[in-house]
């Protein structure tokens, strides 16, 4: 059968489905006997989906695609260039063969519309290609609502009196995620509002920050539920300020990615980066109202009679609560927020937070540091972007290899959800950061400060101590296991400094054992151990985490002559030479027994390969007024061509070059 088009008849592919459907039924072919039972679930863009109730006839249904497929094309002019079997049942929409209006996308004017509009059939949920589409298309869509946002600015204004007193604008240094709940087609969605279809914060939201702080600091807690309101069993109180929902005053709608490069499978780490793209704002900024209710006017009025009463000055309920508000906002607001999101750019002055806290400069060279859209055959340019989760990632990781030393794992799970937290559990650290915009070149610097916080001095101190750690022995985000270098033509590894008075440490044996003993102290004081555990680091393709245990060295080599990345005057030139790499990672890369697995001979085993991360980490440190040196850290030295690596070590030991400080 060849169809052909046929004026007077239907030709919606719906239409077209049923009757290839019946003609297969008719010669009884197999194709047909698996598709009697299934449901047509929509035709787009040469895309068709079909439905099954019965899963293993999908399976079966989905052997015979090319088949399906040609027929439809050679037999009935349906070019399919995509099919997709779905067990379950199909949407009310699809089952009907009348022919469903198109959106017209060019009506489109808000994300929330372009989020569910843009596709009318939903496509599989684990087709990553259109999940991608839908949330580039809903960014895409904010980016025409300027008026809206200009529109709804003016109206807080307007709602507040044109009074600025009563309203704050705030910015946030990175990014913020308020809402998080997952949406169809499983995606992490921000909250949007119902009307006006754009990211906002919802007053709830605003109200349910400023009254978990002023319950917990402070001191008069009548004065907070008399302000804020409250219900408890048949006692209430309305509130006499009332927030308004906050707006960005521009597009901020972002993709954005969090992808995790190590795990708990198993009761066991293993290195399986799987990354998972969802919405959030990037830098936005807010216009934040507040104002009066009509309880709130007799209230103040009634107040401020008192207060005049006694010869007292006015108090402004507003102000209070703005304040509480401020200090709310100074502590982070949303989702993620211990790993640096959803914190404002400017804190004021009068908002002191009560966390323990301390900062440290840092600077970072790097090959460069991706969100969602890292570099790749169709895109090698890629999106760079500072992001402070690579901070807090890197500190996990080292815990992780300290904590699988000391403790079993169960304890060691436990104390990581403590400290870093879980899903619906906040952590007792956080880190955040500012940085100064980086020059669009490679290599990328970032300059500026991290900013650790924690809920008690004990758990500080550890997060303090894991910092100077995982700076000492490697570097953050794309190439941490190496000093950052010329490859094959190609920027590679990174620099991480994180200074103070004391820091970097010298070549100096002492200093480098009082790090490892403090940091075990540290350790300790949260949760005391007086075992030594050991982990194997997995095999090549079967990565498991990095312990610091008895199985690991790390080795302090000297490296004269060695030039920091600022130095370097033309990186295609220089990059490649032993003055850049330094002695540690120039032997490494000569040695094909130790070299990763690339375009040449290499060992896994040691440098390790694509998909397997290296069991050698070799990091620059460049002292104050001091010869530079690098440290080499080999995990798993139980296995023989990693002992072979760290005899190699210990050859420069014995001619004064190098140190063992640990192992």
């Amino acid at each position: 059968m060849n169809r052909n088009f046929q004026p007077g008849k239907s030709n919606s592919p719906s239409d077209i489905w049923h009757e290839f459907v019946q003609a297969e039924l008719k010669n009884k072919s197999k194709i047909g006997t698996l598709l009697e039972s299934a449901i047509y679930g929509g035709y787009e863009n040469k895309s068709l989906t079909i439905y099954f109730t019965d899963d293993a006839i999908r399976k079966n249904a989905q052997g015979q695609r090319d088949a399906i497929q040609k027929k439809l094309k050679d037999q009935f002019r349906l070019v399919c260039d995509r099919i997709s079997f779905i067990t379950g049942s199909a949407p009310a929409t699809s089952v009907t063969s009348t022919p469903v209006e198109a959106i017209n996308n060019s009506k489109l004017s808000n994300p929330l519309q372009e989020l569910y509009w843009i596709e009318r059939i939903l496509p599989d949920d684990k087709d990553e290609a259109q999940r991608m589409k839908i949330l580039t298309s809903t960014v895409a869509a904010e980016k025409s609502c300027n008026e809206i946002y200009k529109k709804l600015r003016d109206r807080t204004l307007k709602l507040v009196d044109n009074n600025e007193a009563n309203t704050l604008l705030v910015a946030f240094n990175w990014r913020l995620r308020v809402g998080g709940t997952r949406g169809f087609r499983e995606l992490l969605l921000p909250v949007l509002h119902p009307v006006f279809g754009i990211p906002y914060i919802p007053a709830s939201t605003l109200k349910g920050a400023a009254l978990a702080w002023a319950k917990k600091h402070h001191d008069a807690s009548a004065q907070v539920f008399e302000i804020l309101g409250m219900l408890k069993d048949k006692n209430a109180k309305a509130a006499k300020v009332e927030f308004l929902d906050a707006f960005p005053i521009k597009p901020c709608l972002n993709i954005d990615v969090a992808t995790p490069q190590w795990s708990w499978v198993d009761n066991v780490v293993k290195y399986q980066p799987v990354p998972h793209p969802f919405l959030s704002l990037h830098q936005p900024e807010f216009l934040i109202g507040l104002r009066l209710t009509a309880k709130g006017k007799e209230y103040q009025d009634r107040i401020n009679q008192d207060k005049e009463n006694q010869g007292e000055a006015k108090e402004d309920t507003v102000k209070i609560v703005k304040e509480w508000l401020e200090n709310a906002l100074a502590e982070g607001i949303g989702s993620r927020v211990s790993s640096g999101y959803g914190r404002i750019l400017n804190t004021p002055a009068s908002i002191q937070s009560i966390n323990k806290s301390n900062n440290y400069e840092f600077e970072l060279w790097t090959q460069g540091m991706y969100g969602y859209n890292p570099p790749s055959r169709q895109n090698r340019q890629g999106d760079v972007e500072f992001r402070p989760t690579a901070i807090r990632g890197i500190l996990r990781y080292w815990f992780r290899a300290v904590a699988l030393s000391l403790y079993d794992i169960s304890t060691s799970q436990n104390l990581e959800i403590r400290l870093f937290g879980a899903l619906g559990q906040q952590g007792k650290i956080s880190v955040s950061t500012k940085t100064n915009p980086s020059p669009p070149n490679e290599p990328y610097c970032y300059r500026g400060r991290i900013y650790l916080s924690a809920t008690e001095t004990r758990y500080l101190h550890l997060a303090e101590k894991l910092l100077i750690l995982a700076s000492h022995l490697g570097g953050v985000g794309r190439g941490s296991r190496r000093p950052l270098h010329l490859l094959h033509g190609r920027m590679r590894g990174c620099h991480w400094e994180v200074t103070n008075s004391d820091l970097p440490l010298a070549y100096d044996a002492s200093q480098w054992s009082n790090l490892f003993t403090t940091l075990k102290q540290a350790f300790q004081q949260i949760e005391t151990s007086t075992n030594n555990y050991t982990s194997n680091p997995g095999q090549p393709n079967k990565r498991k985490q990095d312990v610091l245990d008895k199985n690991a060295q790390v080795w302090l080599v000297k490296s004269p002559g060695q030039i920091q990345p600022q130095q370097v005057k033309n990186w295609s030139l220089e990059g490649n030479t032993k003055n850049v790499k330094g002695e540690a990672l120039d032997f490494l890369y000569k040695n094909k027994n130790f070299k990763g697995v690339g375009q040449e001979n290499g060992n896994a085993n040691v440098g390790g390969a694509l998909g397997t991360p290296s069991y050698v980490w070799i990091k620059s440190i460049f002292p104050y007024k001091q010869e530079p040196y690098q440290v080499v850290t080999i995990f798993g030295c139980e296995h023989p061509d990693r002992l072979a690596y760290a005899r190699e070590m210990d050859k420069l030991r014995k001619i004064n070059q190098a140190l063992l400080v640990f192992g």
